[in-house]
């Protein structure tokens, strides 16, 4: 009875956000959403669609809302800190994003199975007050260009 509860709790928290659009309109009205920090900057990887193998280790913070579900994958929206801000920083506001390209045929030739909706599966880049540098977008494009799964970031 006790798990029912737990669970029915979880999921009455839950909220699905279809697309990024609405994603990027809610943080920018209710920048205040819950997020749990996944990796710490420099101190875990990640295989970024099964593809990195080692995976490859982040150099930014990377995290999850927890509460804001992304249909692409049924958990939370992944996001990325810009490398001035913190997960504790007030006012965190999308910047950009990165996604995933979604091409059956580029993944084939490189022997890599496509998950299924991974063009949904984007990483929002947040900023403390909306504010990004060069150079920190810089760190972005230099991390996830070499990486033939990925689209070059987009800026807002």
């Amino acid at each position: 009875m006790n798990l029912l509860l737990e669970n029915w709790r979880k999921f009455m928290k839950e909220e699905v956000i279809n697309t990024r659009e609405d994603l990027v309109a809610l943080l920018r009205d209710n920048p205040e959403q819950r997020k749990t920090l996944d990796i710490r900057k420099g101190e875990g990887a990640k295989s970024f669609g099964k593809v990195e193998d080692p995976p490859k280790v982040v150099e930014f913070d990377y995290g999850e809302f927890p509460d804001l579900i992304n249909p692409a994958d049924d958990m939370g929206w992944d996001f990325i800190l810009a490398d001035n801000s913190d997960v504790e920083d007030e006012n965190l506001l999308p910047v950009g994003h990165v996604s995933y390209i979604e091409d059956k045929e580029l993944w084939d030739s490189h022997s890599v199975e496509m998950a299924e909706n991974i063009g949904g599966n984007l990483k929002v880049v947040l900023a403390k007050d909306g504010e990004i540098s060069g150079p920190e977008k810089d760190l972005i494009v230099g991390f996830f260009g070499p990486m033939w799964q990925f689209k070059e970031p987009e800026w807002y």
